[in-house]
């Protein structure tokens, strides 16, 4: 696999994964690099791992196994690499090496000539295989093709990046092989795939992406059938060795080296520009349709790849980019960041969108609306990651941004606004949300208008804010309302409208109105299968919802194998450590608690909290819930013992992670006071019921249901101990 970056390593790793059955798509591509690392240090057969091209030995050092017979080979021209294992130095061919490659591939019987030749090119395989394939197409004499090679003007015809010189003779035998490629009946065709594929991925190009260059017109005119004149083209730079076909004959890859050479070229006649345009529309050409991302992985890691090596040529000082093909590779490696991240590979998303935002600051300035918008996408990243301190302050600072920018009004303001609110409220801050919300609902009707879908989304938004403060009077009837305008407005198999319907199911939930949650969530699961598929993942998320009604009306018989076919599909469809996935087994657990199957539920939930340690971190707040969930199965199974002190920890950690007033951190210290006055712990159980009402009154009103249920656990724990 390349390794020249942690990217690349990683998405070989998990080409690995994929192949050998132990990787799921829609994994974090490094929970799978860990997965393949296990399965080769327990393989008892003889295996043979390649890491090529490592610049820092950080990137594989993660990834090597420890134990096993597997064989691993990492080529480097960098010495830090010498830590990881025995150097093994790769010197050129021996003089009776070189003289045994030459005759077998020119057919000539010319020792003394072949020593020359050899001698002139300093024995590097590579231009001697350049060499012998002219001579044998061209039936010269090795004298004369040394008399050629002497006549090349390298500093004429190339232009190379200072400080990146060439092996002698190397980059003159290449220039020789260009220069026959040049005479033939398809030089188009032939030059402009070795143009292309000088500018993408070392790691190799995909056939069928060659194929369609052709079709799109980027690398000249194909007659007849365009894949067999592509196939034949490749076939004939495969034999100067310009180019090397994978063996199962998918992918077509470049030697660094030649790349190089033709990228000089290139640039020496002022014809590097245009065909990183090019470039750039076929990588854009690539990209994947939002709504099969997760079905579709490995077209957007072709994607995600290619997007990188577009952008590591279209960056390059010397490249010579015009500045729109520099736009529109950032926009792509925007893009790549955006696939990541909705697959859940957040170990590599962030990093991308950190670089990219990075990137967008250098080249377009600190205020460029394209900048703010990377910014956004960096802060929902961290959003999703439990990082709800960073997001919370990129957003604040996007906002602020937006603002200065485009102004109070502009509908990329509004979105900001809104995006700050919905982490406000991620965070618990509901002081700040529900204001927030309001204001964005009211410059939105204003400037947008009543119907627009933005103003329909905002409502939404602003329901979900009062349903989370248990305001469910003015939650319900905002969602019935913008269900019917989302109807009216995008009709009613909209995507929009479906999960409006599956809002508006959810707050019925919430309000213990499961008549009316119950038909809405399966008519809307119905109209999503219809629409979208079965295996979409939206969904997969309205069974899921279904199930956990289902469960609310105690109809548990339909609920539990209802959970348990949907996490069967998340694990196909989005893999084994997707969050919607962790999300799924979570529920399936409760399931199996809320029906009596502790020996079930246990260790589900068990297996779920290592999983969400790993995948999201300890303090992401889906791993709290599930250190919450856990502890109280553990006291459901009446083992005090695990229940208290987890719940003491879980406690613990949300007042660190998510503050004092957080929703959660209420509902942890009600949970905490309920184990210790099962434990029989009275003492402690009363003052923190009382200390937590009180806080419950202050930060979410009389009425929340957090509220009803610390104050009816006060009553019950002070009639114990025969208080009123």
């Amino acid at each position: 696999m390349n390794a020249e970056t942690s990217d690349q390593a990683l998405a070989g790793l998990e080409a690995i994964g994929a192949a050998v059955g132990v990787g799921e798509a829609g994994e974090d591509s490094s929970v799978v690099a860990g997965r393949v690392r296990d399965w080769l240090s327990g393989q008892a057969d003889r295996c043979l791992v390649v890491f090529d091209n490592v610049a820092d030995p950080d990137v594989v050092a993660p990834w090597l196994p420890a134990i096993g017979r597997t064989q691993v080979v990492i080529s480097s021209n960098h010495r830090s690499v010498l830590a990881l294992g025995v150097a093994v130095p790769v010197e050129v061919f021996t003089n009776a090496e070189a003289l045994a490659f030459l005759a077998e591939r020119t057919g000539r019987d010319d020792e003394l000539g072949a020593r020359g030749l050899a001698d002139e090119m300093g024995h590097l395989p590579l231009a001697l295989a350049q060499a012998a394939w002219v001579i044998g197409q061209e039936g010269v004499s090795y004298g004369d093709y040394l008399r050629r090679l002497r006549r090349v003007a390298v500093a004429e015809e190339l232009r190379p990046v200072r400080g990146e010189g060439y092996p002698h003779g190397a980059a003159e035998a290449v220039l020789l092989s260009l220069a026959r490629i040049g005479r033939g009946r398809a030089v188009r065709l032939e030059r402009g795939l070795l143009d292309l594929l000088a500018v993408l991925s070392p790691g190799g190009v995909p056939r069928g992406w060659l194929h369609e260059a052709a079709r799109l017109g980027l690398v000249g005119k194909v007659s007849g059938d365009v894949g067999r004149g592509v196939d034949a083209a490749i076939g004939r730079l495969a034999e100067p060795s310009l180019v090397t076909v994978s063996v199962d004959g998918s992918t077509v890859t470049m030697h660094r080296f030649v790349q190089r050479v033709v990228r000089d070229a290139a640039r020496a006649k002022e014809d590097l520009g245009a065909i990183l345009v090019s470039a750039g529309q076929l990588v854009e050409h690539g990209s994947v349709d939002s709504a099969r991302i997760s079905l579709d992985r490995p077209q957007m890691e072709t994607f995600v790849q290619q997007s990188a090596a577009l952008w590591l040529n279209v960056s390059h000082p010397a490249s010579d980019s015009p500045q729109v093909v520099i736009d529109k590779a950032l926009s792509l490696q925007n893009q790549a960041g955006q696939y990541l991240e909705a697959v859940g590979d957040l170990s590599r998303a962030i990093p991308l969108f950190e670089q990219t935002l990075t990137d967008f600051r250098r080249v377009l300035g600190e205020d460029h609306p394209e900048t703010l918008a990377s910014r956004n996408n960096l802060a929902y990243t961290y959003k999703l990651a439990g990082q709800l301190d960073k997001a919370v302050l990129l957003y604040e600072q996007t906002l602020t941004g937006f603002r200065r920018v485009l102004g109070e009004d502009h509908p990329s303001t509004l979105t900001s606004r809104s995006n700050l609110a919905g982490a406000y409220e991620s965070a618990g801050q509901l002081d700040k949300a529900v204001p927030l919300y309001e204001q964005t609902l009211t410059d939105r009707r204003r400037v947008l208008g009543e119907d627009h879908p933005d103003t329909l989304t905002s409502r939404n938004n602003l329901a979900y804010t009062y349903m989370s403060a248990g305001q469910l009077d003015k939650a319900v009837p905002l969602y019935e309302q913008t269900l019917t305008d989302f109807r009216r407005v995008l009709g009613e198999d909209h995507p929009s409208t479906l999960g409006s319907r599956n809002n508006l199911a959810g707050a019925y939930e919430s309000a213990g109105q499961l008549d009316k949650a119950v038909p809405l969530f399966e008519q809307t699961l119905t109209d999503f299968r219809r629409v979208l598929g079965e295996d979409h993942p939206d969904t997969l998320t309205s069974r899921n919802n279904l199930a956990g009604a289902y469960m609310s009306a105690g109809q548990l018989d339909k609920a539990v194998p209802l959970f348990e076919q949907t996490l069967t599909d998340f694990r196909r469809v989005l893999g084994e450590d997707h969050p919607d996935t962790l999300t799924s087994r979570n529920n399936l657990a409760g399931a199996y608690k809320s029906a009596g199957q502790l020996d079930k539920a246990v260790p589900l939930f068990e297996q779920t909290l290592t999983d969400r340690r790993r995948v999201l971190g300890e303090d992401h707040p889906d791993t709290l819930t599930s250190h919450s969930n856990l502890a109280y199965t553990y006291k459901s199974a009446g083992q005090l013992d695990k229940a208290v002190p987890l719940y003491e920890q879980t406690l613990t950690d949300r007042r660190r992670v998510l503050g004092e007033d957080h929703p959660d951190t209420l509902t942890s210290r009600n949970n905490l006071a309920s184990a210790y006055k099962s434990a029989g712990q009275l003492d402690k159980a009363v003052p923190l019921y009382e200390q937590t009402l009180s806080d419950c009154l202050r930060v979410l009103g009389t009425d929340h249901p957090i509220t009803t249920a610390v104050r009816g656990n006060l009553v019950k724990a002070r009639d114990s101990v025969g208080q009123d």
